[in-house]
């Protein structure tokens, strides 16, 4: 025993500490296997109706975690423009010209990007040949088309195209099952973008939304501790893994998303307007989801060319444990 006591006082405060974050990391692991139970029971024995402990935590911390989302906030959905960026403005141009609807059709669905601008050149050039632009009718037809596309609330896609899109078209995602049709949002211009996962080079339409009324939001961004007695201590709470997993990056695939779907529809049940989850793909991104579109409109949107894709990369957590300084 004595012995013993002596081992004991011979840890040192950074032992104490390796002990203690270990003993941590179990804690979190033993939560987080919770989840996987809960994927393995959804998906492989009874899909459609569960009590395991994930779901009575869910009821458990419903108070707790109420986020009123407040009527006027803006929020932002993003979507990649597979359109010309200059189809609008060329067709303005070309109707201020006289060119018929039906032919201006013909035109653009026979040009890409580069054909459309060069199509301008000509008119362009010369115009840059007269001394005096604002008395030419075809200088002031182009400079007027670029000042209402300027001045238009929407830039990238229309109020209709920037909304979900039809139930019909619409596949698994990680709140919804196929058909199921609910908006997904973020609280920033920049989240959108990284969610939907564009290449270098390409442009993306991000529309502004607008919440029409108050809504209660189920904030899985939340963390809650679980505090004991004798000894008094808290740990992280399962609720706090229930929201890591809700945002854990996923490979597309459908059967990935039946946890989370589950999660969202016993939200849903609860009488909640939507879920507030942290992005996977933007760190510190917060996204938001409704169950119903009819509370949040477009108002406009704006188009961004993605230039550049950063990586943050560190040193696993392991290795910032101890700081020790004479390494």
């Amino acid at each position: 025993m004595d012995e013993l006591n002596d081992s004991n006082n011979s840890l040192d405060d950074n032992d104490w500490t390796f002990i203690l974050f270990l003993l941590f990391l179990d804690d979190m692991n033993a939560k987080d296997k919770a989840w996987v139970e809960f994927e393995h029971e959804l998906i492989y024995q009874n899909r459609f109706s569960s009590s395991h402990a994930i779901v009575k935590e869910l009821h458990r911390r419903k108070e707790d975690v109420q986020f009123i989302l407040k009527k006027g906030t803006v929020l932002y959905r993003a979507r990649i423009f597979k359109r010309s960026q200059f189809i609008d403005f060329v067709a303005y141009y070309l109707k201020s010209s006289g060119v018929s609807t039906q032919e201006i059709q013909q035109r653009l669905d026979s040009l890409n990007d580069w054909e459309k601008y060069f199509n301008l050149l000509p008119d362009m050039m010369t115009i840059l040949n007269w001394n005096d632009l604002k008395n030419n009718p075809q200088a002031s037809s182009m400079i007027e088309a670029h000042k209402k596309w300027k001045a238009s609330r929407y830039k990238g896609y229309n109020a209709k195209e920037s909304e979900a899109p039809p139930a019909d078209y619409i596949e698994a995602g990680r709140a919804n099952p196929d058909h199921i049709r609910y908006l997904y949002l973020s609280e920033d211009i920049d989240t959108p973008i990284y969610e939907v996962r564009p290449t270098i080079g390409q442009t993306v339409s991000v529309a502004r939304f607008k919440v029409k009324e108050n809504l209660r939001i189920f904030d899985l961004t939340v963390q809650l501790s679980d505090k004991y007695e004798n000894p008094d201590y808290e740990l992280p709470s399962l609720f706090n893994s229930i929201g890591k997993m809700f945002s854990k990056p996923y490979n597309g695939q459908p059967i990935e998303y039946i946890p989370t779907q589950y999660v969202a529809e016993e939200i849903k049940n609860m009488g909640f307007d939507g879920i507030r989850f942290r992005s996977s793909l933007n760190s510190g991104g917060i996204n938001i989801m409704l169950f119903s579109d009819e509370n949040c409109k477009p108002f406009g949107s704006d188009l961004v060319t993605v230039q550049n894709i950063l990586l943050d990369i560190q040193k696993p957590a392991i290795y910032h444990i101890f700081n020790d300084k004479s390494t």
